[in-house]
């Protein structure tokens, strides 16, 4: 069994390398979400598409592994998704975590476009501190605080502001008509502190019974790094029933 991590807006495939001894059974591979845009020149209204079939072209190509998981925290989550319902998806199961179906209302998404310019042209612009300390100044996060540290000095900001907007939640469809007809097993997780995607999750439940949810405890938006041990005896559980 192979597991496909996906890091969120602002990670690193390296992000995981802090659970990696949970899931040491496994076939581990992080996935580096801008390894998969092929054209890192135009920003088009099929991105997530084209991020999807270029992941799953890669992933599931070898098909000497006997099942493919795929995991996803946040953006990363919402890459997940894309990536099963593509065409031609093979993918045996999937760990959404905190991660957002998509809105529904236009204006909402247009707000939310415009949100996440105004954020991009900070990280590009402003003094880096400053701004990550806004960043997760945000509600979602809970005030508590991140162990995942990005320095300045590590960071491509031409490749953030890319990312931000490429993928904006208000570029996104609303995918809950489609996830109900996925077809494999799903567990959605959120931490309990991070109320917002809390009760996106428990909305999610009803979506479909192939979808298994658990709202993690003493931790906000970071579920992996912020309770490690609950999350991932919560997976492995899930995936020890596949």
């Amino acid at each position: 069994m192979k597991l496909n991590f996906i890091h969120g807006f602002l990670g690193h495939p390296s992000d995981w390398e802090k659970i990696r001894i949970y899931f040491k059974d496994f076939i581990n591979e992080f996935h580096n979400i801008s390894d998969y845009i092929l054209d890192k020149n135009t920003n088009q209204d099929n991105d997530f598409i084209n991020w999807s079939q270029n992941f799953n072209n890669y992933c599931l190509l070898n098909k000497s592994i006997n099942k493919n998981i795929v995991i996803g925290y946040s953006l990363g989550g919402r890459l997940a998704l894309h990536s099963l319902l593509s065409k031609k998806s093979h993918w045996d199961a999937a760990i959404i975590i905190s991660a957002n179906p998509g809105l529904s209302d236009e204006n909402e998404k247009k707000l939310r476009i415009e949100k996440d310019l105004n954020w991009s042209y900070r990280f590009l612009n402003e003094n880096w501190e400053d701004v990550i300390k806004d960043w997760d100044s945000q509600p979602t996060f809970a005030g508590i605080q991140n162990t995942l540290v990005r320095n300045a000095n590590d960071i491509n900001k031409n490749e953030i502001f890319d990312i931000l907007n490429r993928f904006s939640l208000g570029k996104q469809d609303n995918l809950n008509e489609r996830i109900a007809n996925l077809k494999i097993p799903i567990l959605w997780v959120s931490g309990e502190k991070d109320t917002k995607f809390s009760s996106i999750t428990n909305k999610i439940k009803n979506l479909n019974s192939y979808i298994e949810t658990a709202i993690i405890s003493h931790a906000g938006h970071r579920v992996p790094w912020e309770n490690p041990k609950e999350f991932s005896d919560l997976c492995i559980s899930f995936l020890s029933r596949l």
